[in-house]
């Protein structure tokens, strides 16, 4: 078993290190530094070992520290909760959230690169494969979320078992989880796939978030007594659940199937990635036509024939926040005493709408579906990466994209007003106006923002995998701010203006550079 975690060791370091190299490669400026020979430099290859393996020790306490912060105990302090009642918060959302994790997150059924190298490139026991690195990400798992928890109890008061007691939990719930989903593949033939999850999974992630913060606000909680009775009996159930795993038969078949399916794991053709699902949302109706000329008409093809794939996002998300609002205005109709809490929030926590409407956006995979049916052909044409050809279609794609994620948005962006009119109003009525302004404008920005870092940054190849380290760093980056916005309070006449302004701002910023960069950026990944 040693054997093989140190091979399996070395194969996920050697893949890191490879993706550092070539991530270093892909940075402006740096990668003029660096010679063409770099995957056989050995400097380079020490310094990028030497990296890779510092974050695999700086990730173990870290990741699980921000997770225990951020997710949990942040929330709880904003919402002042009394001290007395910390620890079984902690332990209420924590509890919910493991139960999201252990659907939405385990190493067994991620289809990585480093397994199908591993199984099916190297033939390695898929079996003794699995259940050593399985082993060992349980492992991170207890020392990184141990180690946090020593600083969280003493500062915070927590019971010193949690630091022992959650860790534990926590992997009984995934081996728990996981054994399950193993047991449906070898029963039901029900293969797990985390890179892709079924509506149900989504479904019981969204119930499990929110029963988990939902307590916050109403200060009702699991008693410490059930949650501690529900964690030691899935650590029981656990115990059982790894012995199945260790004797599960078919991991081999299931990886076979599973790496097949995934793009991230093999290189497969545009005709794979395509798949039948969504082509059937592409039309071949052989009548649609335009009365546009020039770029426009062949834009206006475009949408026509990809309505139903481009729409079909924005559509379910305006039709979720109608019936959300809906709700929220008949619960303050028939609840009068929710009203003075919910106009204070909505008087100060207009900056949290930037992340809600930065999740319902669809500006990335409406950018991808340009790429996808589009542009990964055209590229190919010199005519089409000049100045004028590039600033014209971006104009237009940008008309659309706007207009697609302003119907979600619109409902956003009228609801608010309307909420905070029923909840008791403002003495400045041009809260509501800069209110409706606002998020109207910010999905704008988030529109301009999808668009200009596709055309200056086009980070997909041929088979729509992301090959632009920088592309990913200004994603992540992107999320980062807009999760940061959650615990920002700011008043709601002062946010919105600097909102509007900001928008404007960045349109213009990002027009010039388009035009002026993207005939050198806007082109096909190798």
């Amino acid at each position: 078993m040693f054997k093989i975690f140190y091979i399996s060791f070395r194969l996920k370091i050697s893949y890191r290190v490879n993706t550092i190299l070539y991530s270093l490669k892909q940075l402006p400026f740096i990668k003029k530094l660096l010679p063409a020979s770099l995957y056989a430099s050995k400097t380079l290859k020490r310094f990028a070992l030497l990296l890779a393996i510092l974050m695999e020790i700086i990730s173990i306490p870290l990741f699980k520290g921000l997770y225990l912060f951020v997710m949990i105990l942040l929330p709880i302090l904003l919402t002042n909760t009394s001290a007395n009642l910390i620890p079984q918060a902690f332990l209420h959302i924590l509890l919910f959230l493991t139960i999201a994790g252990s659907l939405s997150n385990n190493t067994i059924f991620s289809p990585s690169k480093d397994k199908y190298y591993a199984i099916i490139q190297m033939r390695m026991n898929a079996r003794n494969f699995t259940l050593v690195n399985y082993v060992y990400e349980m492992a991170k798992i207890f020392a990184g979320m141990a180690l946090c928890l020593i600083p969280l109890c003493v500062i915070f008061h927590l019971p010193y078992i949690f630091i022992i007691w959650i860790p534990v939990m926590v992997i009984a719930w995934k081996t728990v989880f996981g054994a399950w989903s193993l047991r449906q593949y070898e029963t039901k033939h029900i293969l797990r796939n985390e890179s892709s999850p079924v509506k149900y999974v989504w479904f019981t992630i969204a119930a499990t978030y929110l029963l988990a913060y939902a307590g916050i606000f109403i200060k009702q909680y699991l008693p410490l007594f059930l949650s501690y009775l529900l964690g030691t009996f899935m650590m029981i159930l656990g115990i059982f659940a790894y012995a199945y795993m260790r004797k599960f038969p078919l991991y081999r078949a299931m990886y076979q199937q599973l790496l097949s399916q995934s793009t991230s794991a093999i290189n497969v053709s545009m005709q794979n990635i395509t798949n039948d699902a969504y082509r059937k949302n592409i039309s071949n109706d052989t009548g649609i036509s335009s009365d546009k000329k020039g770029y426009a008409y062949f834009h206006d093809l475009f949408i026509k024939r990809h309505q139903k794939l481009l729409w079909y996002s924005a559509k379910k998300t305006a039709v979720i926040t109608f019936v959300i609002f809906v709700i929220a205005c008949a619960a303050l109709i028939t609840i009068p005493q929710a009203k003075e809490p919910i106009n204070h929030l909505l008087l100060v926590f207009l900056p949290y709408f930037v992340f809600i409407i930065y999740s319902c956006h669809s500006g990335k995979s409406v950018v991808q579906a340009m790429f996808r049916n589009c542009d990964h052909s055209m590229l190919t044409y010199s005519f089409y990466r000049r100045p004028d050809v590039i600033l014209s279609l971006f104009r237009l794609r940008l008309f659309d994209v706007i207009r697609i994620n302003l119907l979600p948005a619109s409902i956003i962006a009228i609801g608010l007003p309307i909420l905070l009119y029923i909840s008791g109003g403002t003495s400045n009525p041009l809260t509501y106006l800069v209110i409706f302004i606002c998020i109207i404008a910010t999905s704008t920005f988030f529109s301009i923002h999808f668009l200009t870092c596709y055309y200056l940054l086009q980070p997909y190849n041929e088979a729509t995998e992301t090959k632009s380290s920088l592309y990913s760093i200004v994603m992540s980056l992107t999320y980062l701010i807009c999760f940061g916005f959650i615990y920002l309070k700011m008043d709601t006449f002062i946010f919105g203006t600097i909102m509007i302004i900001f928008c404007i701002l960045y349109t213009i910023v990002s027009m010039t550079l388009v035009y002026r960069m993207a005939y050198k950026t806007f082109k096909l990944r190798r």
